[in-house]
This record gives C-alpha cells, sequence and structure tokens, in this order.
C-alpha cells in the first residue's frame, strides 16, 4: 500500500508536522491564548501541518518502527514546539516583569486584574504592557516569522535527532536573564523618574514635617507615572519591535537554540 494518505504527503510527515506544530501552538504568543479554543488550535495544528510537511525530508517511516519508539519521536516533536514557542515568549515574560516594576513604583501593586492569555491575576500596567506587546507583534509580522521558523527547524534539527547540547542549555539559561534585563530596560525610564520625586518628597518631609507626604505621593506619582507612559511608548515600541523583528534577539537566540539541539 502507497505510504501517502493526505493531500500526497506521506502520514509520517503530517504526523511529525502536527506534532511540533501542536507543541508551537500550547507556548507560542498569542496562539496559546486561552481566548483561542482548543478545537482552533487542533485546526490550527493540522492546518499547519500540511504547510510544513514539504519541508520534512526525514527518511523516518513511524509505520515501520514499534508502538513507543514511535510514541518517543513524536515527543521529541512536541518537545521542540514547545521550546520554540516558550523562548519567543520570553520577550513577552519581560514586557510584563516591566509592568510589574511600574506598578511598585506607580502605587498600582496591589490592583490585579485577569489576563485573558494565561487566566492567572495580573497587576495593571503588566497587563497593558502584555497588551501593548502582542499587538506589535501582530502589527510587525512577528506570528508570520514564526511560522517560518517553524519550517526551518524541519531542517536544523531533523525529526527524531533531537538532542540537548550544553551550549543549548547556556543559551537558554542567557535567554533567560536577559528577560529580566529587557524588561528592567523598558521600565527604567519611569522607574528613576519616580525614584527621584520619592527623594524630593524625602526632603520635603525633613524640611516640612506638617506636609503628609504619604497621601500626598500617591496622586502625584500615579499622575507622573502615566503621563511619562504616555511620553515613553514611542521608546516602548521601538524596543519590543527590534526584540521581535526577524533579526530581532528573540528570533535570533532561538535559531541559535535550535542548531545546538541536533544530535
Amino acid at each position: 500500500m502507497s505510504p501517502e494518505y493526505f493531500f500526497g504527503f506521506t502520514f509520517t510527515q503530517i504526523l511529525l508536522g502536527f506534532s511540533r506544530t501542536a507543541g508551537l501552538m500550547v507556548s507560542a504568543p498569542v496562539f496559546q491564548s486561552s481566548y483561542v479554543p482548543v478545537p482552533v488550535k487542533i485546526f490550527f495544528s493540522f492546518a499547519l501541518s500540511i504547510v510544513v510537511a514539504p519541508f520534512i525530508g526525514s527518511d523516518l517511516d513511524l509505520t515501520k518502527f514499534n508502538f513507543w519508539m514511535s510514541v518517543f519521536t513524536l515527543i521529541q516533536e512536541v518537545l521542540i514546539g514547545l521550546i520554540m514557542g516558550f523562548v519567543v515568549n520570553l520577550t513577552f515574560y519581560a514586557i510584563q516583569i516591566a509592568g510589574y516594576y511600574l506598578d511598585t513604583t506607580m502605587g498600582f501593586g496591589v490592583i490585579n486584574i485577569l489576563d485573558p492569555n494565561t487566566g492567572a491575576e495580573v497587576p495593571l500596567m503588566a497587563q497593558l504592557n502584555n497588551i501593548l506587546g502582542m499587538l506589535i507583534f501582530l502589527a510587525i509580522n512577528g506570528h508570520h516569522t514564526l511560522i517560518m521558523s517553524l519550517i526551518q527547524s524541519f531542517e536544523v534539527v531533523k525529526p527524531g535527532m533531537l538532542f540537548m547540547k550544553k551550549e543549548a542549555v547556556s543559551l537558554f539559561l542567557e535567554a533567560f536573564a536577559n528577560m529580566f534585563y529587557l524588561g528592567f530596560k523598558i521600565a527604567i525610564p519611569i522607574v528613576g523618574t519616580i525614584f527621584l520625586v520619592d527623594v524630593a518628597l524625602g526632603v520635603i518631609a525633613k524640611l516640612i514635617p506638617q506636609v503628609n507626604v504619604f497621601m500626598l505621593g500617591f496622586p502625584i506619582k500615579i499622575t507622573l507615572g502615566l503621563l511619562l507612559l504616555i511620553f515613553f511608548i514611542p521608546i516602548y515600541v521601538f524596543l519590543i519591535e527590534v526584540a521581535f523583528a526577524k533579526s530581532g534577539e528573540s528570533f535570533t537566540v532561538l535559531r541559535m537554540m535550535l542548531r545546538q539541539m541536533h544530535r
């Protein structure tokens, strides 16, 4: 019997493509949102498996494998997709960390709202930054770059050839550390300015003890923080756009990691 079952591609090509794509759908930006129903994610995974099937030049034939060997190979493909999505998502985590910094300094640290993407409660500014980052990601076609990276991944990491080298682990740890650095870099203009406001309020409290700087400080820091946020939004857009560009840090780290994950 001919091994071609779906749209002229082998059963193995479709299944390998679906497994890696499904892992990407679980952890990738936008696609992982809880707003996207599971049947829709499955449909997109299957549709993308048709797209990537021609690029899967593996000599593997799962129909000749025993059951457990086939399961192990498919788990490897899902793991590759999960890693790819998580690495790109580190930039979104950095954007949320910047929001945490802003919430703490502006006095919004006790206000939490529901994040529709993860279903968890996050501070106000963190959610605002996350929405802004997602809009920029879509505006610069970051999702197109992500799909292209998925297609290229089959050329870099052949199906069934996943091997986590120590260099890949080092790159992941470096990307994880840079997540905090990027979050701090995004938040530092407002955090630094509000720190100077705190210093000024401290001086006022020392010189004029009758002034209740505690009650005075909250509206001043909130108003100043929001005004600075409006002023620095172009800078935020630039930093996030640079991170998500085709040659940006997120996809550069992803490509470097993929090169270190092949046996």
